[in-house]
C-alpha cells in the first residue's frame, strides 16, 4: 500500500488526506496544533466538500510530541526525520501548509512542482493553504487517470497556472 504524509491539518490538508485514503493510500496527517476548531466552509469550498463527502467525517487524533527536522528523498520516496529519531518512510509528502520545520529538498525552487515521488504543495496567497477545490480536483485526477504518478502530474499541471505562491518562511 502506498503511504503519504500530509503536513497540515487545515481544510486542504484534511481534504487531500481524505481523498488519498479513499484511493487506498495509507495516510498520516501531521500538524503543529493541539486542537482544531471546526472551520466554516462557504461558497465553492462547501460545494467541493459536499462532492468529496467530506462533511462530516470522523477523525482519529494521535498526539506525537516531535517535529519534522529533515526530508531525505531517495529513488522511491522520502524518509521523514523527526527530532525524536523515530524516522518514517513515505511514498510522497504533501505540504498543505508550511508547519513542517524541515529544510526544503536540495535544489527544489518554490516555483517548481516535483513529480518524482515527492509532491510538495505550497500555500496560496494570504496563508490560506490550497483551497478545498484543489482537493476536489485531486479526486477528479484519481478518477480520470489509472496510475498515481499520472494523476499527480495532471493535477499539478492543472493547478499550477492558478496557484499564487509566496516566499517560504519557516514556522517555529
Amino acid at each position: 500500500m502506498a503511504t503519504a504524509l500530509v503536513v497540515g491539518a487545515g481544510i486542504s490538508g484534511l481534504a487531500t488526506a481524505l481523498r488519498l485514503a479513499r484511493s487506498t493510500w495509507d495516510v498520516v496527517v501531521l500538524d503543529h496544533g493541539t486542537h482544531h476548531e471546526p472551520v466554516v466552509i462557504t461558497g465553492p469550498d462547501r460545494h467541493a466538500a459536499k462532492r468529496l463527502a467530506a462533511l462530516p467525517h470522523p477523525l482519529h487524533y494521535e498526539t506525537r510530541h516531535s517535529k519534522v527536522t529533515a526530508l531525505h528523498p531517495d529513488r522511491f520516496g522520502v524518509t521523514v526525520a523527526f527530532n525524536d529519531h523515530d524516522d518514517e518512510w513515505f511514498d510522497i509528502v504533501v505540504c498543505a501548509q508550511p508547519c513542517c520545520e524541515a529544510e526544503r529538498l536540495p535544489g527544489l525552487c518554490l516555483e517548481t512542482w516535483s513529480r518524482d515521488h515527492v509532491a510538495l504543495l505550497y500555500r496560496a496567497v494570504r496563508d490560506t493553504g490550497l483551497p478545498l477545490s484543489a482537493a476536489e480536483l485531486l479526486a477528479d485526477a484519481f478518477d480520470i487517470h489509472h496510475d498515481d504518478i499520472t494523476a499527480f502530474a495532471w493535477w499539478e499541471t492543472t493547478l499550477k497556472p492558478h496557484a499564487v505562491r509566496r516566499t517560504f518562511t519557516r514556522v517555529r
